[in-house]
């Protein structure tokens, strides 16, 4: 078992200049080389700075995704330093595998998604998928939402119900926003990861039967919300803080990603009986 909860206590603060400082200190003290995108706030945006970690050119590789900023007044424990420890991991973990992904740690999730909206804006790369992973530190069961991606060929390895089924995964139809939602211009398949106990899975089949609606979501749909168990590691809930997150949901969302993303490619199609 990796150690992934080592470094959460430095990641959960509520001060963002010391989330980022330790952030990057983390970062430098595990030999990942990063690159610094940062935007200042005018008339269209706010200011953002992420964190990227890219390897060398090439085909289209995974990109991996977490937010390191924290509800106003929150340590942001499970949400969302849990996943920022998840992604170093498998970044270190992968660099040993000699397994191409990029990595973002994006900035201003909960202050409108300016990180992952400068990430896109200037992104001049193509990612073969996109994988979001947000509130990975609570629960026993591995939530993914693929919005009807998952037989697309970068996306089999995430949504393989074989894999998914070993590491006590479903796919479900509906995720809480994240900033999954500024990368769906393109034409890559994004995936959204969260783990949750297992009866808040059950709500998300009704969430997602809701819909969003002309007028917005309606009273009962936030009422299902107020109910989910891991709603208090979000936003600022009581739950959110170092001593909720279980490693062993960590190494849950571990032991699933580098799986998929060490698995073989899919055979290619076969056009017409033709090899």
């Amino acid at each position: 078992m990796a150690y992934l909860d080592e470094h959460l206590a430095e990641l959960a603060q509520t001060d963002l200049l010391a989330r980022r400082a330790a952030l990057e200190a983390l970062l430098a003290g595990e030999g990942l080389d990063f690159t610094v995108q940062e935007c200042e706030a005018d008339q269209k945006r706010r200011a953002a700075r992420n964190y990227l970690l890219l390897p060398p050119g090439g085909a289209p590789c995974p990109l991996l995704c977490a937010h390191y900023d924290a509800h106003p007044g929150s340590v942001g424990a499970n949400d969302n330093a849990a996943a920022l420890c998840i992604l170093v991991a498998l970044a270190k973990a992968l660099r040993g595998r000699g397994v191409r992904a990029a990595f973002a740690f994006l900035d201003g999730e909960e202050t409108g998604h300016s990180g992952g909206k400068l990430l896109e804006a200037e992104r001049d790369w193509e990612a073969s998928i996109v994988v979001n992973l947000d509130m990975c530190g609570y629960g026993d069961t591995l939530a993914v939402y693929a919005r009807g991606s998952q037989k697309k060929p970068a996306a089999r390895a995430f949504c393989d119900k074989t894999r998914l089924a070993a590491h006590n995964g479903r796919l479900v139809k509906y995720l809480p926003e994240s900033d999954d939602v500024c990368f769906s211009t393109r034409r890559q398949p994004v995936l959204s990861i969260a783990v949750m106990p297992k009866w808040d899975t059950r709500y998300l089949d009704a969430m997602a039967a809701q819909g969003s609606g002309l007028l917005g979501r309606t009273p009962e749909f936030k009422m299902m919300v107020g109910q989910m168990e891991v709603a208090t590691t979000m936003h600022g809930g009581f739950r959110d803080a170092v001593k909720w997150v279980q490693p062993e949901a960590m190494q849950q969302v571990y032991d699933y990603l580098l799986e998929a993303l060490c698995a073989p490619p899919p055979p290619a199609k076969k056009r017409f009986g033709l090899f």
